[in-house]
């Protein structure tokens, strides 16, 4: 160890650099930290941060209109992006607020949230997870071959290509237990334990951006697949436990083929939320 006090931060170039603070003694990985002095947070409604602070902006420069839309008349400015405070009072950022939604009873969803803490383990390579305006969250999961690929061989697995590792009873089994580790830590905030990922399958492909499933900067283009892998979805949404598909793909050079799979979908455990009342407290 070198002995460096490293912190995590969040700010903005509107706001003076920056708006929250990891203090020392409370580093955590998936936090922001709490406000910095004299500046205060709120959440709007829809899951924004918002701040104000004696450091706040004036003005942009010959931009009324812009100005008008990012900060209020009471000085309060919007910072597009998604958060909600811990049990410790700090704030995480758990999406822009632009792609946060509602499952039907109108928790809050988080897409991208949810993803970053499935692509956390190593074994799972890309997550596109659905359900804004539906009655609950389910995912889809792309194995990472590398990684898995050894831990295979590792446990004396045999496969042969990428489908048949995918659809592995021991490679589901394993990232059950990652699914089922992201609800437990989803059921310990409220405001999104209602969005626990209630079932999940594994692609039977490798997103690509060739097949237009991920743009050019490997960012996964979440409409798209929602078309593309349709009869998955509606699977997701029905109480069958399996889904038969086929799907084009494109080769290296050029040529156009097809996947067949049958994929496996399985039903998660939902844990009860943890009290709201520990959170206000530590956010006060």
């Amino acid at each position: 160890s070198l002995g460096l006090n490293l912190k995590q931060l969040y700010g903005q170039t509107e706001g003076s650099v920056y708006v929250t603070l990891q203090p020392d003694g409370e580093i955590f990985a998936d936090t922001v930290g709490k406000a910095a002095p004299d500046v205060e947070i709120r959440i709007a409604k829809n899951g924004e941060v918002l701040y104000k602070s004696p450091g706040v902006f004036v003005e942009y420069y010959k931009n009324a209109a812009a100005t008008k839309a990012t900060k209020t008349k009471d000085g309060w400015v919007h910072t597009g992006d998604a958060g909600l405070f811990d049990v410790h009072g700090h704030l995480k950022i758990i999406d822009r607020a632009k792609d946060v939604g509602r499952l039907k009873d109108r928790t809050l969803f988080a897409p991208k949230y949810i993803e970053n803490k499935l692509k956390f383990y190593p074994n799972i390579k890309e997550a596109v997870a659905f359900g804004d305006g539906r009655d609950y969250c389910a995912v889809m999961v792309n194995i990472d071959l590398v990684a898995v690929s050894n831990w295979a061989e590792r446990n004396n697995i045999v496969y042969g290509s990428y489908q048949e590792l995918a659809g592995h009873p021991e490679v589901y089994r394993m990232i059950e237990s990652h699914v089922d580790e992201v609800n437990r830590s989803l059921a310990q905030e409220p405001e999104v334990a209602g969005s626990q990922i209630k079932r999940f399958l594994i692609l039977h492909k490798e997103l690509d951006a060739d097949d237009g499933e991920l743009t050019r900067t490997q960012k996964v283009r979440r409409g798209f697949i929602a078309e593309r892998y349709a009869p998955l979805v509606k699977a997701l949404y029905s109480d069958a436990d399996h889904c038969k598909i086929a799907t084009e793909v494109t080769f290296e050079d050029g040529r156009k083929g097809v996947i067949e799979g049958d994929v496996r979908i399985v039903d998660m455990k939902i844990y009860p939320a943890a009290s709201e009342q520990p959170l206000q407290e530590a956010a006060q």
